[in-house]
């Protein structure tokens, strides 16, 4: 416990840090499980076998470390999306991008990502804070990019919608947003093969040439046959 103590007293000790880490991991996995109101401070310290107080001895409260959880991977989703929607070509290549940029992230920072897309931001902070608005000003931002790629993409005749741009803009955050419920990494499929199945289902359709079946042959009728 004086070990503890003394090491907070210095918060730039590799025990502090260490044990913080250790801390926000397993409360990560915790938050994933049950989600946030359903964690508790104790459920979070039976995971690392202590008790309620070591856990306050770094983190003020549950909404401090939820926010320490979700803030440096969703700046970091939220900033690589703007970097590309800025950077220079064709709309199409931007959006394959993003679609791989996002699923790194998961991959990457897994189960970070996953907590911070299933959360609700607006009841994980019942006072109108200030982070809890960072955190709803994150999304707007997300949105923000992914719709000027978009609109880029109409602009410039790349992509013709049959929806407005804002509704074309939800549906492709959508593709990518739900992905928390089922992506876990180590699987199969990588984030960079995800990321660009996605894009090509968006951007070719599901109706494209080559998803298109071949229509059966036709049997060449009799003489018979063609008489009816």
């Amino acid at each position: 416990m004086k070990r503890r103590r003394d090491a907070n007293a210095d918060e730039s000790s590799a025990f502090y840090q260490e044990r913080r880490k250790e801390i926000v991991d397993q409360a990560a996995l915790a938050f994933l499980e049950r989600g946030f109101q359903a964690t508790s401070i104790g459920i979070i310290a039976e995971k690392l076998n202590t008790d309620r107080a070591s856990i306050y001895y770094y983190f003020g409260s549950k909404q401090e470390l939820f926010r320490e959880v979700v803030r440096e991977v969703g700046l970091k989703a939220v900033e690589a999306a703007e970097a590309i929607a800025k950077s220079e070509g064709p709309a199409d290549q931007k959006l394959r991008q993003a679609f791989q940029a996002v699923m790194e992230t998961y991959d990457v920072s897994y189960p970070y990502m996953n907590v911070f897309l299933q959360e609700n931001f607006s009841v994980v902070h019942e006072a109108q804070d200030e982070w809890s608005a960072e955190a709803r000003d994150w999304g707007r931002r997300y949105y923000v990019a992914i719709r000027q790629i978009i609109q880029q993409g109409v602009d410039d005749q790349v992509f013709h919608l049959t929806l407005p741009v804002g509704v074309t803009t939800m549906a492709v955050l959508g593709t990518v947003n739900w992905t928390h419920r089922w992506y876990k990494p180590g699987g199969i499929l990588g984030p960079q093969v995800l990321g660009e199945g996605f894009a090509n289902m968006l951007l070719n359709g599901l109706t494209s040439p080559a998803n298109i079946p071949k229509p059966p042959k036709q049997k060449r009728k009799s003489e018979k046959d063609r008489a009816l």
